[in-house]
């Protein structure tokens, strides 16, 4: 059977140490991803990013790989495989600087981006009641909620939309058929019946480690057209994806708490470097649909009529990261061109 474009991403992606950006280093020395595969292990080795390492682990493993066998894997989960050469790959993750090459995904994907409500897996009483109360008035407006599936806020978050009858978005740390936590396996199913979705980039090779949670982060991000960090250390994952955020040019809001409150040292820097601090659901998405609509064409207009993003936020008298963010809105919704 001749491979195509997806079938080569996804057996690249099958091969520990080989992400997003090694890939796009072989596209670029090779000048096709079915040039990379078949090339011998010294020319490979040549390769920017590459190195003898992974060359020799690639050319050790490539033989035992099948990308068909891997979605009748993805199938037995009731799963389907996504990649960067299908049309259906959200458009929204194309924004990313290094857009994950292949999505293993339970469910459906929304159309357009949601919230992400994410912090501290051992959040204290007033964290899991504050992660419920914002979950609540986001699913009210209609959004998506986006969060990881980790214990604490990410469970409080999921839990509260699907509590609501609301979608939302778990990104996995771990591959489909190893869900983690394992306890969160019924919570997996109650999101696929509420028409959310539960999505991974880790293939049926790859085990589940810490560094998979940072490369989750950066996909929760992705998904996003705003995060909300809710309650988070001074070294809590929460703030990198708040990092991805801001990358992106998305809003980032912060719950502010005690300054002595380690749970709390996380967010209260947020708010030091630029979030938006808040302390009311309102202050995170307004709930006059016809404002919001109103607020867009004006932005689109001006958009349009060749403003410079600074002159544009001056002219709404908005804050130029919420400007950023609705323009990368209408961009991915097609309404103003890139």
């Amino acid at each position: 059977m001749e491979w195509s474009s997806r079938h080569y991403l996804i057996a690249f992606n099958m091969v520990p140490g080989i992400g997003g950006r090694r890939l796009l280093a072989l596209q670029d020395h090779f000048g096709s991803l079915a040039l990379a595969w078949h090339a011998p292990q010294h020319i490979l080795a040549q390769v920017k990013g590459i190195g003898p390492k992974t060359a020799e682990r690639f050319c050790a493993l490539r033989s035992s790989l099948s990308p068909v066998e891997e979605e009748v894997w993805a199938l037995k989960f009731g799963a389907q495989i996504i990649t960067l050469a299908d049309e259906d790959y959200p458009v929204y993750l194309r924004r990313l600087a290094v857009p994950p090459p292949v999505l293993y995904v339970r469910g459906k994907l929304p159309s357009e981006p949601g919230i992400a409500v994410v912090g501290t897996r051992r959040p204290s009483r007033v964290g899991i009641a504050q992660a419920k109360h914002f979950s609540s008035h986001i699913i009210r407006q209609g959004e998506t909620i986006i969060s990881g599936l980790a214990r604490g806020i990410d469970h409080c978050s999921h839990e509260q939309a699907v509590q609501m009858q609301g979608r939302t978005i778990a990104v996995l740390g771990s591959n489909i058929g190893n869900i983690y936590p394992p306890e969160h396996v019924p919570l997996v199913d109650k999101i696929i019946e509420n028409n959310g979705a539960v999505v991974s980039e880790f293939s049926s090779r790859c085990p589940t480690v810490p560094g998979n949670f940072p490369r989750r982060n950066r996909i929760i991000a992705g998904f996003s057209k705003g995060v909300l960090v809710v309650q988070a250390g001074a070294k809590s994952g929460a703030l990198r994806t708040a990092d991805w955020a801001l990358d992106l040019g998305l809003d980032v809001w912060a719950i502010p708490g005690e300054i002595s409150d380690p749970l709390r040292k996380g967010t209260n820097r947020l708010i030091q470097q630029g979030a938006f601090l808040v302390t009311r659901p309102e202050d995170v998405i307004e709930g006059d649909s016809s404002t919001k609509s109103s607020a867009k064409q004006s932005m689109k207009e001006l958009y349009e009529a060749g403003l410079h993003t600074n002159e544009i936020a001056a002219t709404l008298g908005k804050p130029i990261h919420q400007v950023l963010a609705e323009i990368s809105l209408l961009q991915v919704k097609g309404t103003i061109g890139n």
